[in-house]
């Protein structure tokens, strides 16, 4: 293992490309890559135009270098991750820029049982409620530690998982103030399969936040500022359970279900949930239908003051994936009352075709139409538009991939008056992008093994 990382170093320094010879064949060690080109049309991405503004192009580009070794059963993996728009110069646009995007090992114990420590995705079902996002230049990842075990039949899986956050190595407690992740964090997952027809899962997750007040910024008692007491911990848990039900026949369908309880982090109480039933149907090896409904729940009166003692019912989706979830023109977040509909819910039937017309080539055609679970106070509907989709992808060679699509959708006054915008003036929202991927492998310690000598 010395020498292998003496040889990995040697990498860096010289820039030199690794040869046969220099991998210990008693490892696997894989060298690979990523570089994706995403052109994006925005007129109306992520939020209503007023006649005043125009759309806008440009392009991102992320790039990822992954090293992978493992012997017997030991491994470990780094990634490093650039992420940033064309013509930026500082990686603001990704939050992060350039850094490690993962960099894990994990160490089985035998008889199903292992860990894995370090930065690294994390990915539970459908990501629904915990997603490590690919559309996003630059993912999120979480520093954990995690205990698994897989049944050796491979029909049962378990995890726990583990992590606390810090912004420094300070030798007296401060508050960790960043509101969209956590303090600390514990997730426990379980899925097995009773049938090949029949698969049932449960995800616990527990995120705990410090406490957050306001306090008046001025004497003249007119604004707000948000403080943080690091020695007041309050906990929120979700429970989800899913039922994929005849997963590989013609016929199949899937239903999940997740209550929202505990505290925020201005420790008001919360109740909420998201539910959700996906029916498709493979009418042949090349199509498939599918028809959903989703729900997620929120407050009644949305858009008066929200009394420090009452009960929320808004649902918050934490760290799932909106994107594509909640329409890809992404004008939807599901954060709870941080979302535009400022926490009066969703309900959301859509449907789906996708199609294979010919090899290496895929094209679905979406269709969601959105409206709040309750009334917005000085909004007079409840409608949120319809949302169409057209996504195609192609894989050219196969590290090779370019992927299309576009999307518009239907204006309505509710969507406006939420926006900020006089009704009817409006732009049409819509919106398209191009993406290439390249993710070759440069090095598989597998295709040069060792000579006997």
């Amino acid at each position: 293992m010395r020498k292998l990382l003496k040889r990995i170093a040697l990498l860096f320094c010289a820039g030199t490309f690794i040869c046969p010879c220099a991998v210990n064949a008693q490892g696997q060690f894989t060298l690979s890559g990523e570089i994706r080109e995403r052109g994006l049309y925005s007129h109306g991405y992520m939020g209503l135009l007023d006649k005043s503004r125009h759309g806008v192009f440009w392009v991102g580009q992320r790039t990822r270098l992954s090293f992978d070794y493992s012997h017997k059963n030991l491994g470990f993996f780094v990634q490093l991750e650039d992420g940033r728009i064309w013509g930026e110069t500082d990686g603001k646009h990704s939050d992060n820029g350039f850094g490690i995007a993962q960099a894990w090992f994990f160490a089985n114990f035998g008889k199903g049982f292992g860990i894995k420590i370090g930065r690294m995705p994390l990915t539970y079902e459908d990501g629904r409620y915990i997603a490590y996002s690919q559309w996003d230049e630059c993912g999120k990842s979480t520093d954990a530690l995690i205990l698994n075990y897989f049944s050796t039949d491979k029909k049962t899986r378990a995890e726990l998982v583990g992590s606390f956050s810090n912004n420094s190595a300070s030798r007296f407690l401060n508050p960790y103030r960043l509101d969209n992740l956590y303090k600390y964090f514990l997730v426990a997952y379980v899925s097995h399969t009773f049938t090949p027809d029949f698969r049932w899962s449960l995800l616990s997750v527990t995120d705990f936040q410090e406490k957050h007040y306001k306090v008046f910024a001025d004497s003249t008692q007119t604004q707000t500022i948000t403080k943080t007491d690091p020695t007041k911990i309050y906990a929120r848990t979700a429970v989800g359970t899913y039922l994929d039900i005849c997963p590989e026949r013609k016929f199949s369908a899937l239903v999940y279900a997740y209550g929202q309880f505990g505290k925020d982090m201005f420790g008001r109480s919360l109740a909420a949930g998201m539910a959700s039933v996906i029916l498709s149907y493979k009418p042949h090896p090349m199509v498939e239908l599918k028809a959903a409904y989703d729900y997620i729940s929120g407050n009644r009166n949305v858009g008066t003051d929200f009394p420090e003692n009452a009960t929320d019912h808004s649902f918050n989706r934490f760290m799932g994936s909106s994107h594509v979830f909640l329409g890809i023109l992404d004008l939807f977040s599901g954060s709870g009352r941080n979302d535009i509909t400022l926490g009066a819910g969703y309900h959301q039937p859509y449907l789906n075709i996708n199609c294979l017309p010919a090899k290496n080539h895929a094209i679905s055609l979406n269709a969601r139409y959105f409206w709040t679970a309750n009334k917005i106070q000085s909004v007079d509907s409840r409608n949120l538009g319809l949302e169409i989709a057209l996504t195609y992808k192609y894989n050219i060679l196969p590290d090779l991939v370019l992927d299309f699509g576009y999307a518009i959708h239907s204006r309505t006054s509710a969507l406006e008056n939420l926006s900020g915008i006089e009704t009817g003036k409006s732009r049409l929202p819509h919106y398209g992008y191009v993406m290439i991927s390249y993710k070759p492998v440069i090095y598989n310690s597998a295709n040069h093994p060792k000579k006997d000598k």
